[in-house]
């Protein structure tokens, strides 16, 4: 009887301790949900919260292929030859690979790196002008790569904390569009610099 309860108790802690290793090194998909915020280059675009969702699906023992979809909206100053007074709205559509490194059971740390489509909408603000005289911009969406790394935390067998920092980037050809009165339209082709930091924390769910 001795001998067979230290057994079980052997195998206890046997599932304790290599349980949550097993798990992290399991090959399953796993749908995430994460907010955060972002942090623009370009010194007249302020920072602004973020959030989006992704899914993962594993090729090999600690490789993955990712997709995540986000979004966030900033405000913006008026600079010269870049963006006026108004709202940038960003919706980064990314694909990448997810390297996890051999980690402890319940902390794994991992490398991101990838590219996708980016888009952007600009709605500008109130701006002093002369009368009759409308000024507009817009930023033109487009393709972007992106790296990062993060860690993640695993809670049970189907839940996984995490928090990532992204480096997305992207430069944007933009227009300033000026209308006089006597119908005249000037066009101003500018750039607009979207590297971005992104920081990013939430929840993985593994089917």
């Amino acid at each position: 009887m001795k001998i067979e309860r230290m057994s079980l108790a052997a195998g206890f802690v046997a599932v304790l301790i290599l349980g949550p290793a097993a798990f992290s090194q399991s090959h399953r998909p796993a749908l995430s949900l994460q907010a955060g915020g972002a942090g623009h280059e370009e010194n007249n675009l302020h920072a602004g919260l973020a959030g989006g969702v992704g899914v993962a699906i594993p090729l090999a023992p600690r490789l993955a292929l990712t997709a995540e979809i986000d979004y966030w909206g900033v405000r913006s100053r008026t600079s010269h030859r870049k963006l006026y007074n108004g709202r940038l709205n960003v919706l980064p559509i990314l694909l990448g690979l997810r390297y996890e490194f051999i980690g402890n059971g319940y902390f794994t740390p991992y490398a991101v790196a990838g590219g996708g489509f980016v888009g952007t909408k600009f709605r500008i603000g109130e701006l002093p002008a002369a009368p009759d005289v409308t000024i507009d911009q817009s930023v033109r969406s487009g393709w972007a790569g992106y790296f990062g790394a993060g860690i993640q935390w695993r809670l049970s067998g189907f839940w996984d904390f995490f928090t990532e920092i992204d480096y997305l980037l992207r430069t944007a050809p933009a227009q300033t569009v000026t209308r006089g009165p006597d119908g005249v339209v000037a066009r101003d082709d500018i750039w607009v610099n979207l590297k971005v930091v992104y920081w990013k924390f939430g929840l993985r769910f593994l089917f």
